[in-house]
């Protein structure tokens, strides 16, 4: 700044101070004007604080309701038609305690039960089971002590216990249409497993899922590791370690429990020869005839209904048609008496 311009600042300074100097003083209003101003002034406030409040609060509700109707829209999506209930199995044979657990996880004891839908869990008690005819085709089977959820068309989930799967449905069950079954996966907390056309055996227990191979093959799989089991294999799946893989049987020890379960047959005008198919299948035996004993099975035709454990079903038609088995390595042979 040059001393020019520091008196002018200076001489301008001294006009505004004579000016204000001069001016006349303002007048001071009453105390009772004042009171009435700021009353007003008050008032004025309140009121537009009051709209501003309910301007947030419409803009609140207005995302709540928006949230609403979103969650609502997502929930709307998954869940099935009101009063439509997905059936995905029907029960053919039951033995001892079944329940259904309800939606508080209590238990509630089931004698009339008929048909599963989507989203039921069952548990079997002591010396309990139960064998359903899956809709899609095929036969599960529900061991003792075991807790199931039925969660899809194509899958359960099994919490605990044992369950076995035939994808042939029998030609002699009551009502059941002999086809293979669809996709079919066994779900559990350690890994899943999916049928490739197969009878197979699983059991979720003590921090791993085994898995059995009767027949066909079947993938088993987890988070980390992978494996095709084949016939006669057991697979053990256990969190991150490798699978293990042995080499078990196709018939007898862990298998016993699913022949008892096998529902009663209708074979009433059907051939012998359609239930030793039936009856060797369930005891996982291969079926052969020696001497004239085919022709007499083709011939020999049946009444009435079976009700029975396979093998017991098995020695008492044989007798009544004169004809007898004897099993050797996983072959049971079928022969004349005489």
């Amino acid at each position: 700044m040059t001393d020019i311009d520091s008196i002018a600042d200076a001489r301008d300074d001294d006009m505004l101070e004579r000016l204000l100097k001069e001016a006349a003083p303002r007048p001071v209003p009453s105390s009772e004007d004042a009171a009435k101003v700021h009353r007003a002034v008050h008032d004025e406030w309140r009121k537009v604080a009051a709209r501003q409040r309910a301007r947030r609060k419409v803009m609140q509700y207005a995302m709540a309701a928006t949230v609403l109707l979103g969650l609502f829209a997502v929930f709307n999506t998954f869940r099935a038609p009101p009063g439509e209930n997905i059936e995905v199995a029907s029960i053919q044979k039951t033995v001892g305690a079944i329940y259904l657990l309800g939606d508080a996880e209590e238990l509630r004891q089931t004698d009339d039960l008929s048909r599963v839908v989507i989203g039921q869990t069952i548990v079997t008690g002591n010396q309990s089971g139960i064998a359903l005819a899956w809709s899609d085709g095929g036969s599960v089977r529900v061991d003792e002590n075991t807790r199931v959820k039925f969660v899809a068309r194509d899958r359960i989930y099994l919490h605990s216990g044992r369950v076995y799967f035939d994808s042939e449905s029998s030609m002699l069950s009551s009502g059941v249409t002999a086809t293979d079954s669809g996709s079919f996966v066994v779900q559990t907390e350690h890994g899943q497993v999916t049928h490739t056309g197969t009878q197979f055996m699983t059991q979720a227990r003590g921090g791993k899922m085994i898995v059995s191979v009767r027949e066909g093959k079947v993938a088993v799989a987890n988070d980390f590791h992978q494996h095709t089991a084949g016939p006669g294999e057991q697979v053990t799946l256990a969190g991150h370690q490798r699978p293990s893989v042995l080499r078990t049987g196709v018939t007898g020890g862990n298998w016993n429990w699913a022949a008892r379960m096998a529902p009663a047959m209708v074979v009433d005008g059907r051939p012998l020869i359609d239930f030793l198919r039936w009856a060797s299948r369930e005891l996982g035996l291969t079926l052969a005839f020696e001497g004239g004993a085919e022709a007499v099975a083709q011939q020999a035709i049946l009444r009435g209904s079976i009700d029975k454990e396979p093998s017991e079903a098995l020695r008492l038609r044989l007798a009544s048609a004169a004809l007898a088995w004897r099993i050797d390595e996983g072959v049971i042979y079928i022969s004349n008496e005489n």
